[in-house]
């Protein structure tokens, strides 16, 4: 499939936001975390993946189609660790109330263990990809594939890897036919596997 990847504009956030809640409507951390009412689902989901977004804006690095079909985004080799009080400025001060203390402290739990295998397993400058989604309605069109391919070419070119998290099964193989290798699968207990991808070069 041939499609345009462009930059995200401001101005397309919010519609931005709407794609990766409905690609992440199914994701196993989310089911675990979010409340099962479907409107405060939804309304926490937003809120996510809005920080998400804006967060990987602050560098300039979200990709998506002119139609908003899917969203790649990216955190650059100098941005990483995350910056947690930027994360707080974006709306994440908000997440304590809208989930509750106890699923607040189940999300930091987790992201806890991201960060830690993360620092662990990537002692060195590398691309991290924060968030890969693409709407259900255009989903197996190889869309996705296209979204990670300006970073990934860029990597190549810099000689660095990329590093991600996911917690499907289906998601590993997408990334593997995109170079990604395994480094880690754990239970914690969502599934979740960690890889990374060596520069093509």
């Amino acid at each position: 499939m041939n499609a345009q990847i462009i930059r995200l504009e401001e101005n397309l956030v919010n519609q931005a936001t709407e794609t990766l809640v409905d690609a992440f409507s199914k994701d196993p951390i989310l089911q675990y975390i979010l409340p099962q009412e479907v409107s405060q689902r939804e309304k926490i989901a937003r809120k996510f993946s809005e920080i998400n977004i804006r967060y990987s804006q602050l560098s300039n690095h979200v990709y998506t189609t002119p139609e908003i079909k899917g969203i790649a985004a990216w955190i650059p080799p100098n941005q990483y660790p995350l910056n947690f009080f930027k994360m707080l400025q974006l709306g994440l001060y908000k997440m304590p109330f809208q989930l509750g203390l106890g699923r607040f402290i189940k999300l930091l739990s987790l992201f806890s263990m991201f960060e830690k295998y993360h620092k662990q397993d990537m002692n060195q400058p590398h691309w991290y990809l924060l968030a890969l989604g693409v709407s259900s309605a255009y989903q197996s069109q190889g869309i996705g594939s296209l979204l990670i391919q300006p970073i990934l070419k860029q990597a190549d070119e810099q000689n660095l890897p990329c590093y991600l998290e996911t917690t499907t099964e289906k998601a590993v193989r997408f990334y593997q036919r995109n170079g990604f290798e395994i480094l880690r699968t754990e239970e914690l207990p969502v599934k979740f596997w960690t890889m990374k991808r060596e520069p093509n070069n």
